[in-house]
């Protein structure tokens, strides 16, 4: 089951069957973070949210969260790119902040999917044998995602979609918690790349995006259908 919704995130009600995975690339600059209080209180027991945020306000964001009930922190990622502009004095930010909190300690966990080469492979210290790892918290082995990168999604007027997410990132983040028929909501879906991830572990997905240009590539990706009027 996809559900495309092009409406406020504000105004999505909880669903009979709960939520399992909720991931939102919100707004950085947003103050008002009513919505993951809302979001939040969707959630099954021993569920994952996961919010995509940048230095702007990741402090203000665990702050918040942490006060969550029953919420814990269970990692917080890095995600570095290294492209764009750099100051001309001072350090460059060049990464997002991915926090990633649980509400009970039965949650599902499988990173066979996701495993990456261990620099030791194929030797002693190379103690399982597999010469593969569990990414830890600073991912900085995917590779940019600049302007000019194939899977940029752009508007009618060939101007790049803002803010869109790679596919590898989110399917590194996503894949180890997912099990098919979960429901994962996105309540800042843009362009759908979190549905892709969803369709492709078998879960059912709802996409909420305000935004009616936006709305309109989402739904042609995931649904294949174009939107008139």
């Amino acid at each position: 089951m996809i559900e495309l919704l092009n409406i406020d995130n504000m105004e999505y009600q909880k669903p009979e069957r709960g939520v399992d995975f909720v991931y939102a690339d919100c707004i950085y600059e947003e103050d008002d973070f009513g919505w993951i209080y809302r979001y939040w209180n969707m959630l099954n027991p021993n569920s994952v949210f996961a919010v995509q945020t940048d230095y702007h306000h990741v402090s203000e964001t665990k702050l918040y969260m942490d006060r969550l009930s029953n919420a814990r922190l269970l990692s917080w990622v890095i995600y570095k790119q290294e492209w764009g502009g750099v100051p001309k004095r001072g350090f460059a930010q060049k990464h997002d902040d991915i926090l990633i909190y649980v509400n009970g300690e039965d949650f599902h966990w499988d990173a066979s999917g996701i495993q990456i080469p261990k620099a030791t492979a194929g030797t002693a210290f190379d103690k399982k044998g597999t010469g593969t790892k569990t990414p830890c918290s600073v991912w900085d082995d995917l590779g940019n995602f600049s302007t000019v990168s194939k899977e940029r999604i752009k508007t009618s007027d060939g101007k790049n979609i803002q803010w869109q997410k790679p596919e590898k990132l989110l399917r590194r983040l996503m894949t180890p918690f997912l099990l098919p028929d979960m429901l994962v909501v996105d309540p800042f879906m843009g362009t759908g790349t979190s549905g892709v991830i969803a369709k492709e572990r078998g879960c059912s997905y709802v996409g909420i995006e305000n935004n009616k240009g936006v709305f309109r590539i989402a739904m042609k990706r995931l649904k294949g259908k174009e939107i008139v009027g």
